[in-house]
């Protein structure tokens, strides 16, 4: 059972105590952990396995580096270190799977609306089942680090500053503007910046509904995984399948872009109705 949000570390904690310094050590701390795991993407970057094995290796470490970092730092705010909502408890297991339900739920309508406007089949695309595996290793171990990243020290300091609902809205403006690197400031980055602030809320969203991180952490790495490994819809040829259009596609790109923001922002919708409903249900129930 879901716990109410007054038990959960998303509204004001009596104990909680900011330090702006904690926010000012996290950011520079956080951009080392991306930077190492890009300089480890860059210089491992052969698909041979001890290469990939390295690369994962150096991921996962700083994963852990900033979960331990971020929790010493909740602590300097009067927070313990499962306001994280990493722990290993009852919640869970719900979480992992109810994220991967909505990670597909939102590819699914990106599929589908996408297929009402252009027709499309799937033929078989470039990689084969031993690099979707790969790959779904490598997009737990980076996802769990921008999830890290973004929904949790800052995200949580957020919630005690003003609530979850201003939260989310406060941190898809950083997730969308992090998608810009390599990218540059152009039509295709802010594109970019558009469709990710839009999945931000349903990453957020997702680790209030399940007072989980490990459901934002699911959400993240199943969307990817079904976008540019399984689907290749993202149009990078790079997939278990590939999409092939029924006829010429005119635009796609473009309308491409608002399905994605109309999906992400429906499911949001429907995340934030479910988190007043059962909050307000428990507060009934008590």
């Amino acid at each position: 059972m879901l716990q109410p949000l007054a038990s959960t570390y998303f509204t004001r904690q009596p104990e909680f105590r900011f330090k702006l310094s904690s926010v000012l050590i996290f950011i520079p701390l956080a951009a080392v952990a991306w930077g190492i795991n890009i300089l480890g993407q860059v210089t491992f970057s052969s698909q041979n396995l001890i290469p990939y094995l390295v690369r994962i290796t150096v991921t996962l470490t700083a994963d852990l580096a900033l979960i331990y970092v971020s929790s010493r730092l909740l602590k300097q705010n009067g927070l313990p270190g499962k306001a994280l909502g990493l722990s290993t408890t009852k919640e869970t297991i719900p979480g992992i799977l109810g994220g991967a339900l909505i990670g597909t739920v939102v590819m699914f309508c990106i599929a589908g609306l996408l297929f009402i406007y252009a027709p499309y089949h799937f033929v078989p695309g470039q990689i084969g089942a031993g690099r979707v595996l790969q790959e779904s290793v490598s997009y737990l171990s980076g996802n769990t680090l921008e999830e890290l990243m973004f929904r949790g020290f800052l995200f949580i300091i957020c919630c005690q500053l003003a609530d979850w609902r201003k939260a989310a809205l406060i941190m898809a403006l950083p997730f969308g503007l992090f998608h810009l690197q390599g990218i540059g400031i152009n039509l295709y980055g802010l594109k970019m910046v558009t469709t990710t602030a839009c999945y931000s809320l349903v990453f957020c969203l997702s680790f209030v509904l399940f007072r989980s991180m490990w459901a934002a952490i699911s959400v993240h790495v199943i969307s990817n995984i079904l976008l540019h490994t399984i689907t290749g819809l993202d149009g990078a040829n790079r997939a278990l399948l590939k999409p092939v259009p029924d006829k010429n596609w005119t635009g796609t790109y473009d309308v491409g872009l608002w399905i994605a923001v109309l999906s992400t922002l429906f499911i949001s919708g429907i995340l934030f109705l479910l988190i007043l409903f059962f909050n307000k249900r428990y507060k009934l129930k008590n």
